[in-house]
């Protein structure tokens, strides 16, 4: 089930580009894929301490679209590689920033 929601969304993003900049797209994706780890969500019912909230993320001066880009662009030692696309990385982006 989570893979299809996944390839529906990813799909979506192809489709309409558009929504790769839409902030709510990327909280989807948040929610699909970053929330076991982050605290995803701008008043999360529960808390995280395995990884940084994405509010707080957000929040630190050096994070910026780039930074951001750069980081979901690679692979990270503790955190599962996704192989994002560059709208779903668009949408991440959008949705993380959104939340300072």
């Amino acid at each position: 089930m989570r893979r299809a929601i996944e390839t529906v969304l990813a799909l979506a993003l192809l489709v309409f580009p558009a929504a790769a900049q839409d902030p709510g797209a990327g909280g989807r994706l948040a929610v699909l894929w970053c929330m076991a780890c982050h605290v995803v969500e701008p008043n999360p019912p529960t808390a995280s301490d395995s990884a940084p909230s994405f509010r707080v993320i957000a929040a630190d001066p050096s994070t910026t679209s780039g930074s951001l880009d750069r980081y979901l662009s690679r692979g990270h030692t503790l955190m599962p590689d996704f192989s994002l696309s560059s709208q779903e990385r668009n949408a991440l982006v959008a949705y993380i920033l959104s939340l300072r």
